[in-house]
């Protein structure tokens, strides 16, 4: 309606007559089309229903609950000379009744389920005619109590033409096929959601099902008496490094979660990069041994100060070079460099590796969510180490990127903007 010539005109019908529920209306369109809606088809119906019969103007009843249902919608937004007037009936569901000076139409819509649920996933019955016999038999119920539904306005509705007939019908299986092509591609989305949440609860729980066995092994190995102390602290050893590694896969979890949500409050401090980088380095550093490989730092004395979450980001590089330990055989080389870059406005760090590099099929898929490389990449976990870099950095305005070959190692390129 627009705002041209809408009027409310229930209030004027004094006692309106009430009928015992919307299916008696329903009963009568017996020369209708019947199936099933959803509340925006119903309105994509009915809009169509109105400019194609009441384009010279005219009135709408709705007859059913007193407003805040979808009927009510559809009316706001018709543009078009017609009035409303209202019938509170019985039960649920909504009927509209629309007679102009040649044409008309009834659609009744009742639910197929309790109106308790999400409005817009509730699902019609509903059934619609433009014959003028099935308007008479409707008005005929209702005994002339709406002026709308005299009967000589009734007799003087003429069949629509077969050509406005198919473009109604055509309008609404237009628009019902592209709520079937919308609705199939989002639960195709949704299944391979599930599917993937599916195999992520599986690999975590498989990811902490040995630390856990470990730690708990630990844990009763040092309730026994009669072992030297060296063996006692041995066990601790094992056990607080199994407990680090599942308090790390917790947070890690939890925290992608909060950065792929934004719900991340990022603490941005002016860091000096070169501390936080020897802060993570100097400790992986000192737990070397033979078998690990060698870390070598390659720094310069001075980088710009860069306002960033110093938590997080220290978090990304030891995630970063763990990896790049865990990846390279002993007698490899891990090799971690910065510098200015783009002229000044980033610091790029750089992780390098002597390892068995990732192949080019997983580089693009290396940064995903619960992503795994295969069995014979030597990657395994949970797949959400990367997957949090990525999330953390990007939120800092900064990237990641991936260099690598197989046989000859891998390199994984942060950038972090240096804001002034």
């Amino acid at each position: 309606m627009g705002g041209q010539q809408q009027r409310e005109i229930g209030a004027q019908l004094g006692a309106v007559k009430t009928i015992p529920e919307v299916g008696a209306l329903r009963a009568c369109l017996r020369m209708g089309v019947a199936g099933g809606y959803t509340p925006a088809t119903l309105i994509q119906l009915t809009q169509t229903l109105s400019y194609a019969t009441l384009a010279e103007g005219g009135s709408v009843l709705v007859a059913g609950a007193k407003g805040g249902h979808w009927a009510d919608l559809v009316l706001q937004d018709i543009a078009l000379p017609i009035q409303r007037s209202n019938l509170v009936t019985n039960g649920t569901g909504v009927a509209l009744i629309g007679i102009g000076p040649r044409y008309g139409y009834a659609l009744v819509a009742i639910p197929m389920e309790p109106l308790e649920r999400d409005a817009d996933l509730q699902l019609y019955d509903a059934q619609w005619s433009c014959a003028p016999e099935d308007l008479i038999a409707i008005g005929e119920l209702l005994d002339g109590a709406i002026p709308i539904l005299q009967r000589a306005a009734l007799l003087r509705l003429q069949p629509p033409p077969p050509g406005l007939l198919l473009h109604i019908a055509n309008q609404a299986l237009d628009f019902a096929a592209r709520q079937h092509v919308t609705l199939t591609l989002a639960n195709r989305s949704l299944t391979e959601r599930l599917r993937n949440h599916e195999d992520q609860t599986n690999m975590i729980v498989h990811d902490m099902r040995a630390p856990l066995h470990t730690l708990l092994i630990s844990l009763k190995a040092l309730q026994r008496q009669g072992f030297d102390p060296n063996a006692h602290q041995e066990l601790l050893g094992v056990a607080q490094e199994s407990a680090t590694y599942l308090l790390s896969l917790v947070n890690t979890v939890l925290d992608s979660a909060r950065l792929e949500t934004s719900s991340w409050s990022l603490q941005l401090q002016p860091t000096n990069l070169v501390n936080l980088i020897k802060t993570v380095c100097d400790p992986l550093r000192q737990l070397s041994h033979i078998d690990h490989p060698q870390i070598r730092v390659e720094i310069p004395a001075e980088l710009p100060i860069v306002p960033v979450d110093a938590h997080l980001i220290e978090r990304v590089l030891t995630n970063l070079i763990s990896n790049a330990m865990k990846f390279t055989p002993a007698g490899g080389e891990v090799r971690i460099t910065a510098q200015v870059t783009n002229s000044g406005h980033s610091v790029e760090i750089r992780v390098s590796d002597t390892g068995y590099g990732i192949p080019a099929e997983a580089q693009t898929h290396i940064f995903e969510r619960f992503y795994q490389a295969r069995d014979h990449d030597r990657r395994h976990g949970t797949g959400l180490g990367l997957y949090f870099c990525r999330l953390a950095v990007e939120a800092h305005g900064g990237s990641i990127a991936l260099e690598s070959e197989v046989g000859r190692g891998s390199t994984f390129i942060v950038q972090l903007p240096v804001r002034v």
